[in-house]
């Protein structure tokens, strides 16, 4: 700043002639040039702060390093403000020429030093030396730059060794930006830095938001390092503005592959639209549903069919949009929609099989959100219902995704469909020796002294049959509400069992007696095996007693 300043006001008070204005241009491009290098080096290898070094070398390399850097940026500052000098004074060309040899020669060694330090130190202590690209990219360049000055290609020797100095500065600065971006998109990285803090300070975002701002972040300085290192490259090379800017425009605004075409703000203008139509989907959606649906006092189900319908036109919309001023034309998509019908027709017929029986579920609502449903052995609460499949969640909490064609084609039983009032049915059984009667009265008086139960349809009790061990009975009663059945039930049962066991009845449960006959004598003896012959004379045979336990009083 206090380079371009001072030669703002000398510039605009007329006080410099051109070639004095010449040479202070030359001479303070070449002090910010050195004084970037000096800055640039001084943080990349950190001479004296090792632990804020970004490459980690020894200490001694280190040093070596950030003074070779700085010669070889004060030796080619030399050599480029001593040649302005030479073109403003008209000095002989043997007087260039001499000076840039020794310049050239001089920077050519300075980078062939660079090439041979060992900055790096191996586990078993011994010191390491650079890749072995690296190395020789660093060498070749060294070398060749003395070479072409030593043959007599000064031009050439010059080129080589500013753009050594020059374009390795801006590579290393691309460098610590990729670096940067990198630390940013870290998990946690953005929160390490000042702004992150103070952003945080402000809005307290959640650990997920602050990782996403990273990742953009992070984004956008890899794009911004490319943006603006790139040019300055290409200036360094001898492009000029005029071609890096026809170049860029070029780029944007159409890239030809055989036949098509690709326009770069095209795309980036069909995408910026498209977020914007989505965008205002979603606050469209969300004004619709609280502000004009909700006022009206609309079914639940019904705000979630119009809002899910009006989400996927509105996207839908707002694609099309995005693709015509992306400048895609829609007809070239017709040998895609036959290869896509193709699909459909063999891999995806179960996708759109669903994506149809999401619209028919949208538009019939047989049942809607809120709704208890049973279907398939699953029974839950309807949570959301898409295109392609509903989610109901169990009464353990269990989320299930259902496919909409499974809720087409199969019976779906649906509790709350247009109200909540429904019937629990209640099975009871008693011992035999029980009067039913007595048993069929008490249940009424149980059932008719609950608040939940409905007088009209009145609750009844039915003597359902007889079992094989009790006495059947079914209390059956009508809830307002039949989401309340559970706790109801049991209210119910407790009560059942405290009264009967106040009115002696009994409960049975299944049990099997087991009488054992007494066998006759002729039987028995023929069940035992014969004896075994032991003399010529048969034994005489006994008959067996079968004993008894007297079983007790």
């Amino acid at each position: 700043m206090f380079l371009a300043g001072t030669y703002f006001f000398y510039n605009y008070y007329g006080v410099l002639r051109y070639d004095i204005a010449q040479l202070m241009v030359t001479l303070f491009n070449v002090i910010a040039i050195v004084f970037f290098v000096y800055r640039l080096a001084r943080a990349v290898f950190a001479p004296r702060l090792p632990n804020w070094r970004l490459l980690p070398m020894q200490t001694g390399a280190a040093r070596a390093l950030f003074w070779v850097s700085l010669l070889a940026a004060i030796v080619t500052g030399a050599d480029f403000f001593a040649s302005k000098i030479n073109e403003v004074m008209q000095s002989p060309l043997s007087l260039t020429v001499a000076k840039s040899l020794l310049a050239t020669v001089i920077v050519g060694l300075l980078v062939i030093v660079f090439g041979l330090v060992r900055p790096y130190v191996n586990e078993d202590g011994t010191s390491r030396g650079w890749n072995s690209y690296f190395k020789a990219l660093i060498l070749l360049l060294g070398a060749g730059t003395i070479l072409a000055a030593f043959l007599g290609y000064i031009g050439l020797a010059r080129f080589i060794s500013q753009q050594v100095v020059i374009t390795g500065a801006i590579l290393s600065t691309m460098y610590i930006g990729y670096l940067s971006a990198g630390a940013i998109s870290e998990i946690g990285g953005f929160m390490n830095t000042s702004f992150g803090r103070r952003l945080d300070r402000k809005y307290h975002f959640d650990e997920t938001t602050e990782d996403q701002i990273g990742l953009l972040l992070s984004v956008v300085i890899n794009v911004l390092v490319l943006a603006v290192g790139i040019p300055l490259i290409l200036l360094q090379w001898g492009f000029q503005w005029g071609d890096i800017r026809l170049w860029t425009y070029n780029i944007a605004n159409e890239i030809r592959i055989g036949s098509i075409s690709i326009s770069l703000i095209g795309i980036l203008t069909g995408f910026l639209l498209f977020l914007l139509g989505y965008l205002g989907t979603r606050g469209f959606q969300r004004w619709l549903d609280g502000k004009v649906m909700a006022r009206g006092k609309v079914d639940a189900g019904v705000r979630n069919s119009i809002k899910t319908a009006v989400g996927y036109a509105g996207i839908a919309l707002a694609a099309l949009v995005g693709i015509s001023a992306a400048g895609i034309d829609l007809s070239n998509l017709a040998l895609v929609a036959g290869a896509l019908s193709l699909g459909i027709g063999f891999g995806l017929q179960n996708i759109v099989n669903n994506f149809v029986s999401g619209l028919i579920l949208l538009a019939e609502r047989p049942f809607k959100v809120g709704d208890w449903i049973v279907a398939g052995g699953i029974s839950g609460t309807v949570k959301k219902i898409s295109v392609r499949a509903t989610e109901i969640e169990t009464f353990q909490r269990q989320s299930v995704i259902l496919p909409n064609s499974e809720l087409i084609n199969a019976a779906v039983g649906n509790w709350t469909h247009r109200n909540r009032l429904g019937r629990v049915d209640i099975a009871v059984g008693v011992a035999y020796q029980s009067d039913p009667r007595q048993v069929q009265q008490i249940l009424l008086e149980i059932i008719r002294a609950q608040p939940q139960a409905m007088k009209n349809p009145e609750p009844m009790v039915v003597f359902i049959g007889f079992g094989a061990s009790s006495l059947d009975f079914e209390v059956r009663a009508f809830l307002s509400d039949v989401t309340t059945q559970v706790g109801f039930m049991n209210e119910v049962r407790f009560q059942i069992f405290e009264r009967f066991r106040e009115e002696g009845i009994e409960i049975p449960f299944p049990q099997q007696d087991v009488y054992i006959k007494e066998m006759p004598k002729v039987a028995v003896e023929q069940a035992l095996p014969p004896a075994p012959a032991e003399a010529a004379k048969p034994a005489k045979r006994s008959t067996p007693q079968v004993r008894r336990k007297a079983a007790p009083e």
